[in-house]
């Protein structure tokens, strides 16, 4: 059992990736709203930022993230996802941050996830439309390097790498 809910946190067998399972193409973002906003330069001030949390039922918080369907490209991918699991519509995506790989938790697929860093400027989101999904914003600290610990252990340290980046430039991007 997990500190997130019943089920035992992912392990190192979840990023070995065993013959015959099929890949998965999916997208995930790190999604950032400043805590107070220059609307002229779309950028945090010295308040700082939060980062989008989705909460799964279970609770299993995690970074918003999902598989394409059909001919989507990622970008549109990832505005579904968010729109679905967050809530949020009109996030502006900024980069690519990184593609992580790793076995779904049921190990029936091979996740091949490519991740974006995205901004926000919607204070209130509108319901998620998957059931039991919550959104949660969660600060991310530059001055303490401090980032949400997740139930996916790779996706709290591209938080961290995100954190790095805050402190050796006062910018996330």
């Amino acid at each position: 059992m997990s500190a997130h809910g019943p089920l035992p946190p992912p392990d190192a067998t979840h990023y070995t990736r065993p013959d015959g399972v099929p890949p998965r193409p999916s997208v995930g973002g790190v999604i950032l709203r400043p805590l107070t906003l220059d609307t002229v330069a779309l950028e945090g001030t010295p308040g700082g930022w939060q980062v989008a949390v989705v909460v799964e039922p279970g609770p299993y918080p995690q970074l918003p993230k999902g598989g394409l369907e059909g001919s989507e490209t990622h970008r549109d991918a990832l505005h579904r996802e968010l729109r679905e699991e967050a809530g949020l519509e009109g996030v502006q995506i900024l980069r690519e941050l990184a593609t992580l790989e790793r076995l779904n938790y049921a190990r029936t697929k091979w996740q091949v996830t490519r991740y974006y860093l995205g901004i926000t400027t919607q204070q209130e989101a509108l319901p998620p439309l998957e059931p039991g999904y919550r959104l949660e914003w969660h600060p991310l600290e530059g001055r303490s390097g401090q980032v949400p610990d997740l139930f996916w252990p790779e996706q709290t340290r591209l938080l961290r790498q995100v954190v790095r980046q805050l402190q050796r430039n006062g910018t996330p991007f």
